[in-house]
């Protein structure tokens, strides 16, 4: 019955990520015909890169998945009646996903794992927890990585639309053998794993120049990309179609027909992110305001309560959310657990309590928050 229920799911995977997009598989040493249990690493360029991976394997292995996608309904089907997932919080040590973790490698089955826990925001590779080549010395099972290259390009994070038939280069082969694990130390697997995850889409498509031809590609854009590079103001960032504008500069810069950028200093957002990022002491000058929905958490049951319409500000060093029943005030030192989930939820515990915010500027949020708690309120 699980094998039937595989093969139907993989089928209407392959159905639909093959008709939208441009695969370029090579399989190396790996053999995707393997049943054995085995990590199956990639890099985390896209939120689909789970489920596209999967098609191209006869068995394959159960992923560990952010614990917030479970809290929405028809995820939580999906997460565990057609394709088992196992849970785990971004940042946090979890017993409990270990144990699962090995269950599931005792049954025979293998694990999918993206190191870097969020997938990329920018289109480059995030920092590796290196408590993860002390899980592969745990497990003692071979290690395979699926580099990825392209994804991004397709199918970026924060897009409101994919490009049709953008491409994707998926590259297999066996980073650790089981048997070859004792013979190093976990530097030495921390630098191989980094190096192998490294990638960055642009620079890729400046050598591979493949013409994605995006129509709608800049859409959603504004929800992470928050200063102008011209004027340096914030929270004036629009989109249509291909273009990106500014409401006091007008058009600034568009994708082009290789999904660069046009018109600024820089072609990638990867520059673009390091000078918004730099801007953030100025912007912390005044008040930052955004706006909207609030949730309560139960991270034991994976159920979220509504707590309604949300007008949040960040002011001196702490978070204000009102909705029409109450003002909540968190100081920002104290949040811990800091996480975006999907595109635009960022979530944080406090005072013993999980809060999720869907909200309008979400990276500027998680970015201010992460530099007050670094600089300890001082920025």
């Amino acid at each position: 019955m699980m094998q039937i229920k595989d093969s139907f799911f993989k089928l209407i995977l392959m159905v639909f990520y093959h008709s939208k997009f441009k695969f370029q598989v090579n399989y190396g040493d790996f053999n995707p015909k393997r049943t054995d249990p085995y990590f199956l690493i990639g890099n985390h360029a896209s939120l689909h890169d789970g489920l596209y991976t999967a098609t191209f394997l006869k068995r394959y292995p159960y992923p560990v998945i952010n614990a917030f996608m479970f809290i929405h309904k028809s995820m939580k089907f999906v997460l565990k009646r057609l394709i088992y997932s196992i849970p785990k919080r971004k940042g946090q040590s979890d017993i409990s996903t270990i144990m699962e973790m090995m269950k599931v490698v005792k049954k025979g089955r293998g694990i999918m794992l993206f190191p870097e826990g969020n997938s990329s925001y920018f289109g480059k590779e995030s920092q590796i927890p290196y408590a993860t080549v002390k899980l592969f010395k745990k497990f003692k099972i071979d290690v395979v990585i699926c580099k990825t290259n392209g994804a991004y390009l397709s199918a970026p994070r924060w897009g409101d639309k994919s490009t049709h038939k953008g491409l994707m280069q998926l590259n297999f082969k066996v980073l650790f053998k089981a048997e070859e694990l004792e013979n190093y130390s976990l530097d030495e697997m921390y630098d191989i794993l980094t190096k192998e995850m490294a990638f960055n889409d642009f620079d890729w498509n400046k050598q591979r120049k493949y013409l994605y031809k995006p129509k709608y590609r800049a859409l959603g854009l504004e929800n992470y990309i928050y200063v102008c590079p011209k004027c340096l103001s914030h929270q004036t960032i629009s989109t249509n179609k291909n273009d990106i504008q500014c409401n006091r500069c007008g058009k600034i810069a568009h994708f082009n027909q290789y999904s660069l950028i046009e018109g600024l200093d820089f072609d990638n957002l990867v520059d673009w992110d390091l000078l918004q990022k730099r801007q953030l002491p100025n912007i912390l000058k005044e008040e930052v305001h955004s706006q909207g929905l609030m949730y309560l958490v139960d991270t034991m049951k994976y159920k979220s309560y509504k707590l309604g319409h949300v007008k949040t500000k960040i002011d001196k060093g702490s978070l204000f959310a009102k909705t029409d029943k109450e003002t909540y005030h968190f100081n920002i030192l104290d949040i811990s657990g800091l996480t975006l989930t999907k595109k635009n939820e960022v979530s944080f515990d406090y005072d013993q309590k999980t809060y999720l915010f869907v909200l309008k500027d979400p990276m500027l949020y998680v970015d201010l928050i992460h530099y007050i708690k670094e600089n300890k309120g001082n920025g």
